[in-house]
């Protein structure tokens, strides 16, 4: 993919050293930056390993890593599970890692796995789930939900004159406020746009613990109460979950009743955009491939004690089968023969 679409924007809030993982005082007085070094080992701690954005995200750190010449990353899964991502960072601790990039999900480990961090001057950066201390990259959640919620309410304005019985939320309670904000955007830019708003009673929100597994199992739970709606839309945290979401819809046979969007819009996600009778609209793109080529670097500045934005955003682009060999023609030389990246 084509850098010069220029994927990812700094959000410059205040100017620090370290994303706040560093206090100023640790500068030495002569100037000198006491973490610089000729080469350095980062601890990455994945998410989990059984996602294929994560899976992503993952690749493309390590070879930004190698394309660096200087970086070692040691890898860690925290497997969707806080204690784990705790015992995780204490092993980084333990071999003496310079600097962490962390991707967990549970926000109630955020506060102490940060403070052992801290305790050890270790700079971290946190992928999508902020974590107090820390610099913040990933997700404009918001606006990358409006995205989706814009999009859904377009196609059902057009294909259901505007009429939705049902509408399911596949969210992630545990990951709190922030990624919660994911599914508002989605919710409000639904709602905002259809020509007939659903009613509170016919929204249900469900825990999908970010897996397809669990989402196929809440869907497949909810469908049978409600019987009598034959329009009903979901807006979900990520591409597996709403591959869960369709499933599920296909295993009660009521596929033709419902309508998903997502976020990710991984090559999962792109398989099923593409595939005959989707039903499947589309997701908000986050580009996992390119996250290391900027969280490598981010990382080095913060080692290096040059000035780091607080908060770094991926620029979100909603993905459909119709732009989808814009973005991603070299994954599906089948579908885009002569496609190329746009600049």
């Amino acid at each position: 993919m084509n850098l010069s679409r220029k994927l990812f924007s700094i959000v410059l809030v205040v100017t620090l050293i370290g994303g706040m993982a560093f206090p100023l005082s640790l500068q030495a007085q002569d100037g000198a930056c006491p973490t610089a070094q000729d080469s350095y080992t980062i601890g990455f701690a994945n998410l989990t390993e059984d996602i294929v954005f994560t899976q992503l995200v993952r690749d493309g750190i390590l070879s930004a890593a190698e394309a660096a010449g200087n970086v070692e990353v040691v890898l860690a899964d925290n497997r969707l599970d806080g204690a784990t991502a705790l015992a995780n960072a204490d092993n980084f601790i333990a071999q003496g890692v310079d600097g962490v990039i962390e991707f967990q999900t549970d926000e109630a480990f955020g506060n102490v796995i940060m403070s052992r961090f801290r305790r050890e001057n270790i700079p971290v950066i946190a992928i999508d789930i902020p974590m107090p201390g820390a610099t913040f990259f990933g997700a404009d959640n918001y606006n990358a939900g409006r995205l989706a919620g814009e999009a859904l309410a377009a196609w059902v304005n057009e294909n259901w004159a505007g009429e939705v019985d049902a509408v399911l939320v596949l969210e992630l309670p545990q990951s709190g406020p922030i990624p919660a904000a994911r599914m508002q955007g989605q919710l409000e830019g639904l709602q905002d746009n259809l020509a007939n708003a659903v009613p509170d009673d016919m929204i249900f929100r469900l825990d999908s613990k970010n897996t397809q597994e669990e989402s196929f199992q809440v869907v497949s739970d909810i469908l049978p109460t409600i019987p009598d709606a034959d329009h009903i839309v979901a807006v979900t945290i990520n591409d597996g979950t709403a591959l869960g979401v369709i499933a599920a819809a296909e295993a009660a046979g009521r596929a033709d009743q419902i309508m998903v969007v997502g976020q990710g819009a991984d090559p999962s996600g792109q398989e099923a955009m593409l595939a005959e009778n989707s039903r499947y609209l589309g997701a908000t793109g986050y580009f996992a491939e390119e996250y290391g080529s900027y969280l490598i670097p981010a990382m080095l500045d913060l080692l290096e004690c040059r000035p780091v934005a607080p908060a770094i955003y991926v620029n979100h682009v909603f993905i459909t089968k119709d732009n989808l060999c814009e973005f991603y023609g070299e994954n599906w030389p089948d579908t885009c023969p002569a496609a190329t990246p746009s600049s």
